[in-house]
């Protein structure tokens, strides 16, 4: 077993799927952004408002690790009432290492402590350290000050959030991927009662998908409206 695959079912955690750098829809906004995290930067803060894809692009550095039979791990801090600080012990070891929504541990000393020594070991090592957050790293309100300077002094990018264009290209895209056929009507109700995030869209397709295969049912605004209590 792999130091991320250990790691991985400790934490329970799982990729999605589809979080992949193809599947990443964003018409050039993002095109330094992308060219950096599909490179071999040692360390990157990325920063975004909800529903940019903040935690696809992670998800998608690590299928590519994956994809090179490289160790990967993803942390998704936003679940930190699930484990311990003590789940970034060791992890510098991993060749890649991508810790999403670091906002989630301000004023949270441990965690903040536990971030600090994780930083620390990996800068003395090959590994790779992708932070992303809702804000800019001089924007968080970290207690340890130490923790906060070594963020702000990492090369930092704000990644743009797709128009109402691009999320209908999104749900375009994924739609068809799988298969599933959305009539104009259909798709403008999605995106108008849906939050605008990937994440969103694809947890509505989710549900969708499963309903319209198990009843045999065409994807439809009443089967949405039924599926989705909207």
């Amino acid at each position: 077993m792999t130091l991320k695959n250990s790691a991985q079912l400790t934490l329970s955690l799982k990729l999605e799927d589809e979080a992949n750098f193809e599947n990443f829809i964003d018409f050039g906004l993002n095109a330094e952004i992308l060219s950096e995290l599909k490179g071999k930067a040692p360390m990157i803060f990325l920063w975004s408002a909800v529903g940019a894809g903040r935690t696809h692009l992670l998800q998608s550095v690590c299928h590519r690790a994956i994809m090179r039979k490289e160790p990967s791990i993803y942390v998704p801090l936003s679940n930190t009432e699930n484990f311990s600080p003590e789940v970034l012990l060791g992890i510098d070891a991993i060749n890649t290492i991508c810790l999403d929504d670091i906002h989630t541990i301000q004023q949270k000393p441990d965690w903040e402590d536990a971030l600090f020594t994780l930083y620390n070991k990996v800068i003395r090592s090959e590994s790779r350290l992708i932070i992303s957050a809702n804000q800019s790293p001089q924007e968080l309100k970290l207690t340890l000050a130490d923790l906060q300077s070594r963020l702000s002094a990492l090369p930092v990018f704000k990644l743009s959030k797709l128009d109402d264009k691009g999320q209908m290209a999104v749900l375009r895209h994924r739609a068809n991927s799988r298969g599933i056929a959305l009539n104009d009507s259909v798709a403008e109700f999605i995106l108008r009662r849906a939050k605008r995030s990937t994440h969103d869209i694809i947890s509505v397709l989710d549900v969708l998908d499963t309903i319209s295969l198990k009843e045999k049912r065409r994807i439809t605004i009443p089967l949405i409206k039924e599926a989705m209590n909207w």
